[in-house]
């Protein structure tokens, strides 16, 4: 009888060792998988990180004392910058046309007009540059579901596939001078982000439209 016994409580203790090592399993599995969300929302908050920091920017500077009101008319004016190295204004022609056109275009909504027959009131330049960049993520791919064996729970691995998204950062300086004082009235800071370089006239037009849309600005 006591042998039976015996025999009847080890095997209560192997069913509860059974039990735990099954709780277990469940717990590492939860984990696991809890742990690859994790990952996941990370990779995603970085994916949406890096895309803010593709954002257009544009900064604008002015003298507060000057007064626009009197600014009429406009003549463009070649950068100091490439009149000193003539290789830039080769190198970037495409970007100078496009700026040029741009200008034109947003220079003209706002009242003011290019001087073809009068002294221009100021005369406005830019200098533009480019630089080619890569921005290298981790993507997380799951290979299969769960699958269970005679010893357990598994999970099929996980796969990272890295990929390399090549793009542009352009920047542009838009300078205003008086054209009696040459006194500087007005500059935008500009930069942005070239995804699509062959779509690279919009983002030039949705720039300069950034720089122009609060001019004249407001003075004292």
């Amino acid at each position: 009888m006591n042998i039976v016994c015996e025999f009847e409580r080890a095997r209560q203790i192997a069913r509860d060792f059974l039990r735990s090592r099954r709780t277990a399993r469940r717990l590492v599995r939860v984990n696991s998988s809890l742990a690859r969300t994790i990952v996941q929302i990370c990779v995603l908050g970085c994916c949406a990180a890096a895309a803010n920091a593709f954002a257009q920017k544009v900064k604008i500077e002015f003298d507060h004392d000057a007064d626009f009101s009197h600014v009429r008319l406009y003549e463009w004016r070649q950068h100091p910058m490439f009149e000193k190295n003539p290789e830039l204004q080769t190198r970037y022609a495409t970007a100078i046309q496009l700026v040029l056109q741009a200008g034109n275009q947003q220079l003209v909504k706002r009242g003011l007009h290019p001087a073809d027959h009068a002294p221009p009131d100021v005369f406005v330049t830019f200098f533009v540059s480019a630089m080619d960049r890569a921005h290298e993520r981790t993507v997380y791919e799951p290979a299969g579901p769960w699958w269970v064996s005679p010893y357990g729970w598994y999970s099929s691995p996980t796969w990272t596939t890295t990929e390399i998204e090549y793009y542009t950062d352009g920047m542009l300086v838009i300078d205003m001078v008086d054209a009696h004082t040459s006194k500087l009235l007005w500059r935008a800071y500009c930069s942005d982000t070239i995804k699509d370089f062959r779509e690279r006239d919009k983002n030039v037009n949705a720039t300069v439209k950034k720089a122009f849309q609060n001019f004249p600005p407001k003075t004292k």
